[in-house]
């Protein structure tokens, strides 16, 4: 409807006023009249006023016009004013007109799921798309004419000011509306040219509802987003998004010449990044990112939803795992449904199967209505699962009762997830040795072989906790198809965590919900699941086998169906799990039957065995044990001492002794030992036991850690037990690999060889061996006392001092008198045993230099030198300072 409004009559030049004649002629009459009455020449000076009011007249005249114009010219600027600002809100009207009868498609994609609009269009009438926004006729029609000739119209320039005024109201920027019913191809660069034409698509959408057309969309990457469409969406080869119903049939193509598209195209758009022509007719092109797109469907899946549209293939919102039907052969399972149940096989369509997955999109819920539909058909001779839960172990909490379970590896044990894996590869080589027996190619030749799903949840929080499992699995993927071994890998960064060579070998791959397109495509090829609604949980795209890509929605074991899967397999027998039982934290010494002295039992989890381990001094070499507080270490040596009927020498005393002796030799603490000794003591008793140890002799010693003094010790022993340390700097010195340090462990677990191994407990403690100690001598003897200490009363007799004629039996003196009386006491010790009473065995060395080293003591020092041998002694004494 157009507008029309009046412009102001413009001021124009009004008439200048008449010469005033009788007013200039009514002086000079009167001025004559009066000089022929009083013959005065004196009056004809009235005759002078006439010229003057006549110049006064005008001057008058001239003044009160150009006041009446300016009034005029004021007047008509302020009706100019308000005619724009009557243009302006006819505009602005105008505008909103425009707005409402053709929003843009960022205002289309906006619109709230509930619009009263959406979906309101007559079955004939056109389908009308905002191309952009460009310069439209504006309906606005300016009346009256301004006479440009008036000079005080050209003076006051008003024909150029109602000029720009009609221009101004002419056009408006306004949207380029076309009918789509014509067929739009949009040409240009193609990120232009699809964001042009995804505007164009939303738009069309929203007006032509899901029941009145189906969308037939190209097989393209860039159309993945249309997959969440509530209308029935069809994939094929092409480059045109086409809309075809009973009574709609439209194309949207894009290519980059127009010669590229579809013949259906009547509307030509070419577009470039801030301007399209359409005809002859140029405009900002109104375009839709990706995201605002994606946003856009997401908004009409839910008004399909809220305006009650159902259509063939909708997918449901929730489903039961028991309402589909069960599938038998190879390994298919019916989990998902899409315009009806969804069969996959991991024989015929895997080998394996990647799914990716954010937090909250039902990764796990999909994973156990998986096995549970593989399970539901096939006994435990047919298939076996493990169940890798990298979450806490609680996501597989309803199968682990099931019978074809074999066993829930979690990131709560990581040592027992790195014994799985590992017999994991030992499982490969047993298949294969299986297959070679039975002269079979694969597993479908074999017999009595069960194919085993190995289930991972959060593959990538494997990866990082175990980095070198990747390895493992490349593995897996390369050789499970024959060994009938299936892999099924979740993760939430897909991207990140599956390399080429794992997705290589994974032809069932599905997404649900991510939040990264990466991610999306990674795993389908296509970044449809990352437009999924987060409130669409296990809602997916389903690829497989490189196939067209379809959107599924995945069931939901309940509760009941599980405890009753789990009640129909308790008659089964239980699958044989890939790797033994994990070793025992008690171990008695009955249970273990090996060659030698029996240690324990050792876990080979790539033998899939536990095999007894024991230690033949004569053949294995010397032993050691390292190990913390209560890590077993006094155990073992009550275990070692027991069998090879010693004493478990645990003093230091005690130790200086039993290298006298020959024997076994079993020593528990000697890092502690060895400290309390002073040097020359440490010295000579390290000397004597790797002596012994190189010489073939029992030996078994445990230490704390391996200290400086043990260094000699330590390269020496050829069987070393780590147990549990403290550090894994303390377990690297040991000799240990620092990747095998565990905290951890029980008491008496520890590591043979980089094996673990769990000790055996000792019937009973072995006996402790306690220090040697000899009387005090009877008869003739040289005393050396300390200072303060007494001759005690065992030693009766007569007494001289150093030097002193030697009469009486006992030569008595300390350490001073004898250093006075110079060689004396080496004389009197080749005739009579030396008794030393409280003397240091430093101060001894100043008058027994030449005497082998006494034996150490914890007690008071107190010895006797005969026979060529310092022995202890043990007297009692009536001075305090005395020893007992």
């Amino acid at each position: 409807m157009d507008t029309r409004i009046d412009l102001p009559r413009p001021p124009t030049d009004a008439e200048p006023p008449p010469f005033p004649l009788f007013a200039s002629l009514a002086p000079v009459l009167g001025a004559g009249a009066l000089w022929l009455l009083l013959q005065t020449p004196t009056v004809l000076a009235f005759a002078l006023l006439g010229p003057v009011i006549a110049v006064a007249g005008l001057g008058d005249g001239r003044r009160t016009r150009r006041r009446r114009w300016r009034r005029e010219a004021e007047r008509w600027r302020v009706e100019l004013g308000e005619v724009a600002q009557r243009v302006d809100v006819a505009l602005e009207e105008r505008r909103e007109a425009f707005a409402a009868a053709h929003p843009g498609p960022r205002s289309v994609a906006a619109r709230p799921p509930h619009d009263p609009h959406r979906w309101r269009r007559a079955a004939d009438s056109p389908v009308s798309v905002v191309l952009g926004t460009g310069p439209l006729p504006s309906g606005i029609a300016l009346e009256g004419t301004v006479p440009a000739s008036d000079p005080a119209v050209r003076r006051l320039g008003a024909a150029q000011a109602a000029d720009r005024l009609r221009t101004a109201a002419a056009v408006i920027d306004g949207p380029i509306v076309v009918d789509a019913r014509e067929g739009i191809g949009i040409v240009g660069p193609r990120l232009v040219a699809l964001a042009l034409a995804g505007a164009v698509v939303v738009q069309v959408l929203d007006a032509v509802p899901p029941g009145a057309a189906e969308a037939i969309v190209p097989d393209d990457i860039a159309w993945d987003w249309l997959e969440a469409l509530p209308h029935v969406v069809h994939r094929e080869p092409g480059s045109a998004v086409r809309l075809v119903g009973d009574a709609v049939e439209l194309t949207v193509a894009v290519a980059e010449r127009a010669a590229g598209l579809p013949r259906e195209c009547r509307i030509v758009v070419h577009a470039a990044l801030d301007r399209a022509r359409v005809g002859e007719r140029c405009c900002r092109p109104a375009a839709l990112s990706e995201r605002e797109a994606i946003a856009g469907i997401e908004t009409l899946a839910r008004a399909a939803d809220h305006a009650g549209f159902r259509r063939a293939g909708t997918l449901p919102t929730a489903v039961g795992l028991e309402e589909l039907p069960a599938a038998e052969g190879g390994l298919a399972a019916v989990f998902l449904v899409a315009d009806g149940p969804i069969e996959l096989d991991l024989v015929r369509d895997g080998p394996h199967a990647v799914v990716g997955g954010t937090t909250g999109s039902g990764k796990s819920e999909l994973l156990i209505a998986w096995v549970a539909a593989i399970a539901a058909r096939r006994s435990t001779a047919e298939v076996s699962f493990l169940l890798v839960d990298f979450k806490g172990g609680a996501s597989f909490a309803a199968l682990h009762a099931l019978a074809h379970c074999v066993g829930v590896m979690t990131d709560l044990d990581q040592a027992g997830a790195l014994r799985a894996i590992e017999s994991l590869r030992a499982e490969l080589r047993r298949r294969e040795r299986l297959l070679a027996d039975q002269h079979a190619r694969s597993i479908e030749e074999a017999v009595d072989l069960p194919r085993l799903v190995i289930v991972v949840d959060e593959f990538a929080a494997m990866l990082h906790e175990l980095p070198d499992l990747h390895r493992l699995f490349v593995d897996l993927a390369a050789r499970g198809r024959s060994l009938g071994v299936h892999l099924v890998l979740c993760t939430q960064r897909p991207a990140e965590a599956v390399r080429d060579a794992l997705l290589a070998n994974c032809g069932i791959r599905i997404s649900l919900r991510v939040t990264d397109e990466h991610d999306a495509v990674a795993v389908t090829g296509t970044a449809a699941a990352a437009a999924i609604p987060l409130a669409a949980r296990g809602r997916c795209i389903v690829r497989v086998s490189g196939g067209a890509t379809r959107s599924a929605q995945a069931a939901l074991a309940s509760a009941e169906h599980l405890r009753a899967l789990v009640a129909a397999s308790a008659g089964q027998p239980r699958a044989a799990r890939p790797w033994r039982e994990p070793l025992p934290r008690s171990l008695p010494l009955a249970a273990v039957d090996a060659e030698g002295v029996r240690l324990g039992l050792v876990d080979r989890p790539a033998q899939q065995c536990i095999v007894p381990v024991g230690w033949r001094p004569s053949l294995d070499g010397p032993l050691l044990a390292v190990g913390g507080a209560a890590s077993g270490r006094t155990a073992l040596a009550d275990l070692l001492a027991q069998q090879l009927g010693c004493q478990v020498v645990d003093r230091e005393d005690a130790l200086w002794d039993a290298l006298q002796e020959p024997g076994p030799l079993v020593v528990d603490d000697l890092d502690l030992q060895l400290a309390r000794l002073s040097e020359e003591h440490q010295s000579s008793a390290a000397h004597a036991i790797a002596r012994r140890m190189r010489e073939g002799h029992p030996v078994a010693v445990t230490v704390r850690r391996v200290s400086t003094a043990m260094g000699q010790l330590a390269a020496l022993a050829e069987v070393r037990i780590l147990l549990r340390i403290a550090s894994r700097q303390e377990h690297v010195v040991a000799g240990g690999e620092g990747r095998l340090h565990d905290s951890t462990l029980p008491a008496g677990a520890g590591w043979l060889r980089d094996e673990r191994i769990q000790l055996a407990l000792p019937d009973a403690a072995a006996p402790r061996r306690a220090p040697r100690f000899v009387p005090l001598p009877r008869g003739p003897a040289a005393v050396v006392l300390g200072p303060g200490v007494r001759v005690p009363a065992a030693l009766a007799g007569p007494s001289s001092g150093p030097g002193e004629a030697a009469g009486g039996s006992l030569v008595i003196g300390s350490v001073a008198e004898w250093e006075a009386a110079w060689g004396e006491l080496d004389r009197l010790r080749a005739e009579r045993p030396v008794v030393v009473l409280g003397v240091e065995e430093r101060a001894l060395r100043q008058v027994l230099r030449h005497a082998p080293p006494a034996p150490p003591m914890r007690e008071a020092p107190a010895w006797v030198l005969q026979d060529g041998r310092f022995e202890r002694i043990r007297y009692a004494s009536s001075d305090a300072s005395g020893v007992a």
